[in-house]
């Protein structure tokens, strides 16, 4: 058993409280978590408090180590993230190599983008005497959270950007993906310089307290997690004058117009329900085809689902789909499509443990936009038909975009989309899954409040400065 402990300030250091965790895979015992007590988290927080820390780093060599500690320990960090999140080997793979290559393209990135302060005249009866400035500065104390279904690489993109941008970093990742952690502070630890260590907390705790704790003593909150904790992270910041960025949960809704090739708009399709088991905050969650191609779109889709295997994932075991993390899960999706008319569920996965589902497609009216407000997490997808415009409610009614996704060959509608959308990130015949890891984040109400920018800015204090123009 993986045993986890937390990071302060470049030491290891094991809590007064301990919980284990759970394999979505077999139900197995795989961490013991060390967690911090309220008051011990406390003394993070003000010890955290007391560093300054204003300066961006330029030196990337900390990081280019770290990419090489994880390429030696490829295969143990692809078998971590299978036993804490369930997903398949592939999927697995895909979260380390796209973390080796943040480490090692991170400095290239930095250097693309412009964050050159802008300066600007400006006047008021007196003429364009005076100059304005638009700087920033790092804000200092940052509280981060990660949530269990992107292991490794998103406590990468916090880890790095808060600290290269000038910040100090209490981090508090999922006890759910504790191993994947542990690995990755061992890296972190044997490849950062002590001067950079010095500004990581990487800590284990009690979720709300956390939160709590965070909006006393942080400079800027980053919740990254349930949506259902948002709004009030939001209002407790606002009472106490700090700022918080929320990302929730989403969905993608992908219209398919009769131009598009069917087949390939499929196997999109397909990839974005099913990749990391359906559980990640873009999975696709409706799909809405024109009448004149739904049956030939519904019987590609369909095809693939069918065919896939969905069993444990493990190195060397063949599996399309792994579990979810939680049996609740399963039932949530199974309440939901009871609701609808179902058109494809294997009942037969089930016999793996209560955490398998099969992909679920449930058959939606044009009018049933409801189902874009069903408590969903996991592999459940809703297909409707259109006819002229009745794609647009789609897109419109949708409470929780974060990506929408078009499959046509007709330059007129694909326009027509991008207008309707509401969606901070809209992808045009390609699988709307598909991130970069320098992708700039963004969430739409009410799954976020941040604008989509890249995170060098998220994580910089933005301000005006009068100044004469002498």
């Amino acid at each position: 058993m993986n045993h986890a402990k937390c990071l302060i300030e470049g030491k290891i250091v094991s809590g007064k409280q301990f919980q284990t965790t759970i394999s979505p895979v077999d139900g197995t015992e795989i961490s013991r978590v060390s967690l911090l007590s309220g008051e011990e988290l406390i003394d993070v927080f003000k010890k955290a408090r007391e560093i300054k820390s204003n300066k961006t780093i330029e030196d990337y060599s900390e990081l280019s180590e770290l990419a090489k500690f994880i390429r030696q320990n490829y295969i143990k960090f692809v078998n971590h993230i299978i036993k804490d999140a369930g997903f398949t080997k592939k999927d697995s793979e895909d979260l380390v190599d796209c973390s080796i290559e943040f480490c090692e393209d991170y400095g290239k990135h930095i250097n693309q983008i412009s964050y050159i302060d802008n300066v600007t005249s400006f006047s008021f009866k007196k003429g364009a005497s005076q100059k304005i400035r638009l700087t920033s500065s790092p804000f200092g104390l940052i509280a981060a959270t990660t949530p269990r279904n992107t292991p490794l690489i998103t406590e990468l993109t916090l880890i790095v950007h808060a600290l290269w941008s000038g910040n100090v970093l209490v981090l508090r990742p999922s006890p759910g993906v504790a191993g994947t952690v542990s690995l990755l502070t061992e890296g972190i630890v044997k490849t950062f310089k002590p001067e950079t260590l010095l500004k990581l907390n990487i800590v284990f705790s009690d979720a709300r307290g956390f939160v709590r704790t965070s909006l006393d003593y942080a400079n800027l909150v980053h919740y990254v997690g349930s949506t259902k904790y948002l709004e009030n992270t939001l209002i407790a910041g606002i009472k106490k004058g700090v700022k918080v960025l929320v990302d929730g949960d989403g969905c993608s809704v992908v219209i398919v117009d009769s131009t598009a090739d069917i087949e390939k708009a499929a196997e999109a399709c397909y990839q974005g329900l099913v990749r990391c088991n359906g559980e990640i905050c873009i999975s696709i969650r409706v799909v809405v085809v024109d009448e004149k191609v739904y049956k030939k779109f519904l019987s590609c889709f369909s095809s693939l689902l069918k065919a896939i295997k969905v069993r444990p994932p493990g190195l060397n075991r063949q599996s399309d789909m792994g579990p979810l993390f939680t049996s609740s899960q399963v039932e949530s999706i199974k309440n939901v499509a009871s609701k609808y008319k179902t058109l494809y569920n294997d009942p037969d996965c089930s016999k793996y443990g209560p955490n398998y589902i099969s992909p679920v497609i449930v058959e939606l009216e044009p009018t049933e936009g409801t189902f874009l407000t069903e408590s969903l997490f996991g592999p459940i997808v809703g297909i409707s038909h259109f006819k002229g415009n009745g794609w647009k409610r789609w897109l419109e009614e949708n409470p929780i975009n974060l990506t929408d996704a078009v499959f046509s060959n007709d330059e007129k509608f694909v326009q027509d989309f991008l207008t309707t959308s509401k969606s901070p990130r809209k992808v045009v015949n390609l699988d709307p899954t598909l991130e970069s890891v320098f992708e700039p984040w963004g969430a739409f109400l009410p799954s976020g409040w941040n604008d989509v920018s890249y995170w060098y800015f998220k994580y910089r204090n933005y301000y005006q400065l009068i100044k004469d123009s002498k």
